[in-house]
């Protein structure tokens, strides 16, 4: 085999298969796609251990998109079903629905007066303040300005925290868009007054696969593909000569280069990079994900997630995956993951972790003192979440623009140094493969 190719895929979760796909699917068969891993699928591979199918956290279909929608469908062809979600938030020792601002009811009398009332003071201060001409608000302002102290306080600052593992303060709210549902005061008291369901947000209903777990989706990209090489970590990127390197000694020559390759560490590959560029790539910041799986001897609960907004807990968001589809656990069993956030700003202290989660757990009513642990299984998720300061924007483009200029196309949630999901890595895997054909 020639090692001289026209276009080179680097890194092999969805939005490099779908790149390659959408490439051979047009006639483009000089593409090839290299994965470090032993098998593709990136983030959205699952494990199986004694019966229990664990993803690298949850991965589920937000579907905006009607082309990525009958894409998924028709690849997984009958694999896949539509679930409402069943999500909450515990704190202050009780459960209430997710969104917090709009389901207040539960809470003490106490903290839903104090939470409305900073809602309606927000609103009225908001309204007679002008912002123009002003640098944009940070992220925490926001929150204070837009939804008031009180629904800042018990949920918003400290479960963001936990997630962001930065102070609020450094974020800004380029981030959030169908990320952070919107509210309006009627929306709040009709959840302070009523036990409602209204499942508001991007992700009131989703999909899954019933077999396989998600890493179904990135096998069925892969069954019709050709020329799909793993266990090609990258060693060396040579610009001049357009020429990769890998860790195992292949090399190949690429024409046109598609990567989703987390910019800071494609960066530290390259050859020749211009300083600023260089400094603009370090400045990239991330939080990263420790996801433990209790694979456990009983149903425990009916919810998809939970949120833990309260630093009592270590871990900010609990998730039942058994309850996306039942074959991700024996019968009468339950698969579940706990999801703890750490930087370099926040250090994980792993040792005792899991051990720490199980009591946690245990604290929170979660898993009771009969229960046995039938699987254990800790993945790690070095570069979870991109973090938008008031770098992000600035330095993500400079890295970029430098690399589209040298004929490399950045795709993906972590080449386009973006807060994305799975049908926005699809989407752009189709649209950098009409670009080339084009």
């Amino acid at each position: 085999m020639s090692n001289k190719h026209d276009t080179v895929v680097l890194g092999g979760g969805l939005a490099g298969l779908s790149a390659l796909w959408h490439l051979q699917q047009s006639g483009h068969t000089d593409s090839h796609l290299f994965e470090k891993e032993s098998r593709v699928g990136g983030l959205t591979r699952s494990e199986q251990l004694n019966g229990f199918t664990f993803d690298y956290t949850g991965h589920l279909l937000h579907f905006k998109n009607e082309t990525v929608k009958q894409l998924v469908s028709r690849l997984l062809d009958g694999n896949l079903h539509s679930v409402t979600r069943n999500s909450w938030i515990f704190s202050k020792g009780v459960y209430t629905r997710y969104p917090f601002q709009t389901n207040l009811y539960g809470l003490p009398p106490e903290i839903i007066k104090e939470c409305i009332l900073g809602f309606v003071q927000a609103r009225g201060q908001h309204a007679s303040t002008s912002n123009a001409g002003q640098e944009p608000l940070a992220f925490a302002a926001w929150i204070d300005s837009t939804l008031g102290p009180g629904i800042a306080r018990h949920f918003m600052t400290p479960y963001n925290e936990k997630l962001w593992t930065v102070p609020l303060d450094e974020l800004t709210c380029e981030w959030m868009g169908r990320f952070v549902p919107s509210t309006s005061l009627e929306q709040i008291l009709d959840g302070a007054l009523t036990d409602q369901s209204s499942n508001a947000g991007y992700n009131a209903t989703f999909s899954y696969p019933l077999r396989g777990g998600i890493e179904s989706l990135p096998q069925a990209f892969a069954a019709s593909l050709n020329n799909i090489h793993t266990g090609c970590e990258l060693e060396h990127l040579d610009l001049a000569n357009r020429l990769l390197h890998f860790k195992n000694g292949q090399r190949a020559y690429f024409h046109q280069l598609i990567t989703t390759m987390p910019l800071p560490v494609l960066l530290r590959a390259v050859s020749t990079v211009p300083q600023t560029v260089r400094e603009a790539a370090r400045r990239l910041r991330f939080t990263s994900v420790c996801n433990v799986n209790l694979g456990v001897d009983r149903n425990i609960s009916d919810k998809h997630w939970i949120y833990f907004p309260e630093p009592e807990y270590c871990f900010y968001r609990v998730g039942f995956s058994h309850n996306f589809s039942p074959n991700q656990a024996p019968a009468g069993c339950s698969a579940i993951y706990a999801e703890v956030g750490y930087s370099g700003w926040k250090p994980l202290n792993r040792s005792g972790l899991v051990e720490r989660i199980k009591a946690d757990l245990m604290n929170a009513g979660i898993l009771k003192p009969g229960d046995r642990v039938l699987a254990e299984l800790c993945l790690d998720i070095p570069c979870a979440y991109v973090i938008y300061d008031r770098y992000h924007r600035q330095c993500s483009d400079l890295v970029r623009t430098f690399l589209r200029e040298n004929g490399i196309f950045t795709i993906g949630r972590y080449g386009a140094w973006e807060y994305s999901g799975m049908e926005d890595a699809i989407w752009q895997g189709r649209q950098v493969a009409e670009e080339i054909m084009s």
